[in-house]
């Protein structure tokens, strides 16, 4: 059963990132959830730092959207590979707004524990989506 309750919860966060839903994601972390991934320097900690970073990444696309490809399950751990969208209508860690429609894929490992993601590691695309956005040739 727990497996099932730990799919439940990476789902409502996904809903969450597609509803632009800050504080929805935020209640779904635990209060010393860890982020990382190659898209920033250092692990990122707490429930202001997911809202941070999902703020970035909604200030850069105010369309955003996530795709989920597949979702795997083992004990406290969820897999999922998506396919986020988006057309780049803000600043996104300075880069000046291109309105460039843009694709990209990538995994994320959640680790879920009482209800709450307590771990995210995300691995994704991030040198197409530069190149998407001219940044890259």
């Amino acid at each position: 059963m727990a497996t099932q309750d730990n799919l439940k919860t990476v789902r409502e966060d996904i809903e969450a990132w597609n509803k632009h839903d800050l504080e929805r994601h935020a209640k779904l972390l635990d209060e010393k959830h860890v982020f990382e991934s190659d898209t920033i320097p250092a692990p990122m900690v707490g429930r202001d730092a997911g809202r941070q970073f999902m703020a970035v990444y909604l200030t850069g696309f105010p369309d955003l959207h996530l795709e989920v490809n597949q979702m795997l399950a083992d004990g406290d751990f969820v897999v999922t590979r998506w396919t986020a969208t988006g057309t780049h209508r803000g600043e996104l860690m300075g880069i000046p707004p291109t309105q460039r429609k843009t694709i990209t894929r990538g995994c994320t490992v959640a680790e879920v524990k009482h209800g709450k993601v307590t771990h995210s590691w995300v691995y994704w695309d991030t040198g197409h989506l530069l190149k998407q956005l001219g940044v890259l040739p």
